[in-house]
């Protein structure tokens, strides 16, 4: 079986998540049972799962496994039917939506807080003193149990953790002391696992300890390292047959000739520390292959595409107006300010054009200053940002849309190309690696500019909006393109790249 390592399946999820997704499905829907694998303690993993097409049967989390709730259904625990809180003893006053307050003896004793996106359903259950400070938070898994509770001391900081399995038994402790200005957890004790209790330094420690007891049984099985802050883990991991690292993206700090840069530190594990405790590395281009091994000759590297599509879609239907879409995070080496700025461009020659940015900000600050800088740019009329949408929520966004820019400063690959082109887009982008190559042909299936050539863009996007045998050209070409990257020819590849 396979094994795909990583931290998370988050709320907002990155390219490494996004594309660890998509292979779990792949490997799965052609008939390879594969698992995405997360260490991070997340009580909403399972609705997150489900945002990227995963179900409970491809995801094994750690926190699950000791838990013993790898396959526990949902059932929705409504705050005011809590069995812990007999309403003979308590009263339950709504406050507001969020939150209702727990009374008794005509003082308050507790909070009931809401989870969000529900109507009444039950997040977390905080208890207080006298002086109503918080003393215990038990924290309620989207499935409808509760799976932790925190102990607080006076100060109102965490001293401990206990998580509990489905029948609310403790199964595993966490000790919380003071690092530097920071409150954090310092030990993890696993209770009586197999009759025994376990004690470990770090979640790291016991991150190892539940892949070597989950990997045990399996001698075929092939772990991929998605998530780099855990090679050295991944590496640790005995018995297995085969250890590969992904890299979903550029391995070095320089982005216009990443071959003259200095390895970041996150690979430095995988390429230079513990090369020989991995079967190999996995790139999704052969120029990124090429780079690796000018520095590294060595070592082992294979390649694999880095997107998979469960098939190709076509363009649904033209927008009202001249779409074009901008989907990925707001960081500033994917330049969404760069965007912005072609599209200042663009509405000169086509007034009614549209911009989309689909997407998240890393920060608040990020995020105001791309609203200033649309009304700088006076496009309040041509520009929405729009939220954070998954694959299947990106549907209607692609489905109408006439052309997708990339402003990146370097790519590895561009799963987000490869998914608009399923649906006919043709790509208007920055001639960057190393994903940009494998992808765009220009003038075939849309248009490469040279990196920063905000006019040149600004004029391919125009020829796009105003010129409909050319877009037709291109969305055809781009359909043809995004065929190569199937299920049932992308698995192939992948099978070539794992022998």
């Amino acid at each position: 079986m396979y094994y795909f390592i990583s931290e998370n399946v988050f709320e907002f999820n990155s390219g490494t998540e996004h594309g660890q997704a998509q292979r779990t499905r792949l490997f799965n829907a052609q008939g390879k049972k594969a698992y995405y694998v997360s260490r991070n303690y997340n009580r909403f993993l399972h609705r997150d799962l489900l945002s990227e097409g995963l179900t409970p049967a491809m995801s094994l989390n750690m926190y699950d496994y000791f838990q013993g709730a790898l396959k526990t259904p949902r059932v929705e625990q409504n705050i005011r039917l809590l069995p812990e809180i007999p309403l003979d003893e308590y009263h339950i006053e709504s406050i507001n939506a969020n939150y209702s307050m727990v009374r008794h003896a005509g003082r308050d004793v507790g909070q009931l807080n809401v989870l969000p996106g529900t109507i009444g359903l039950t997040m977390t259950v905080e208890s207080r003193d006298l002086r109503r400070n918080i003393v215990t938070r038990e924290n309620w898994d989207w499935r409808g149990f509760k799976s932790s509770a925190d102990y607080f001391h006076p100060d109102g900081s965490v001293a401990s953790r206990l998580y509990f399995n489905v029948d609310g038994q403790p199964v595993l402790e966490e000790v919380w002391m003071n690092r530097g200005d920071q409150v954090a957890p310092t030990m993890w004790k696993l209770l009586n696992y197999k009759g025994r209790d376990h004690r470990f330094d770090n979640e790291n420690d016991l991150f190892e300890f539940f892949l070597t007891e989950l990997l045990k049984p399996d001698q075929d099985a092939i772990v991929i390292a998605d998530r780099h802050t855990l090679d050295d883990v991944v590496a640790n991991i005995p018995g297995v047959k085969a250890k590969w690292g992904y890299l979903h993206g550029v391995h070095t700090n320089n982005a216009r000739t990443p071959v003259n840069g200095q390895l970041l530190l996150v690979y430095q594990t995988l390429l230079e520390r513990r090369p020989a405790d991995f079967t190999g590395v996995l790139v999704a281009t052969q120029e990124q292959k090429d780079d690796i091994l000018l520095h590294y000759p060595l070592a082992k590297v294979r390649v694999a595409p880095d997107a998979a599509i469960s098939e190709v879609y076509g363009h649904q239907a033209k927008a009202k107006q001249p779409k074009i879409i901008f989907v990925g995070r707001f960081g500033t080496d994917k330049r969404p300010n760069h965007a912005l700025v072609v599209m200042s461009n663009v509405v000169k020659k086509v007034p009614t054009a549209q911009l989309e940015l689909y997407g998240y900000a890393p920060s608040q600050q990020a995020q105001d200053k791309l609203t200033e800088q649309i009304k700088e740019l006076d496009l309040e009329d041509n520009v929405t940002i729009k939220n954070y949408l998954h694959h299947e929520q990106l549907v209607e966004a692609y489905g109408d849309a006439d052309v997708i820019l990339q402003t990146s400063t370097v790519e590895s690959f561009g799963m987000n190309l490869v998914e608009a082109m399923s649906y006919g887009v043709p790509v208007v982008s920055y001639d960057i690696k190393y994903g940009t190559k494998v992808l765009v042909q220009d003038d075939v299936n849309g248009y490469v500019v040279p990196d920063k050539g905000i006019k040149q863009m600004a004029e391919k996007v125009v020829q796009l909006l105003t010129d409909d045998a050319d877009w037709q050209a291109k969305s055809a070409a781009a359909l043809t393109k995004a065929t190569e990257f199937t299920f049932d020819r992308v698995i192939s590849k992948w099978a070539t790249a794992l022998q």
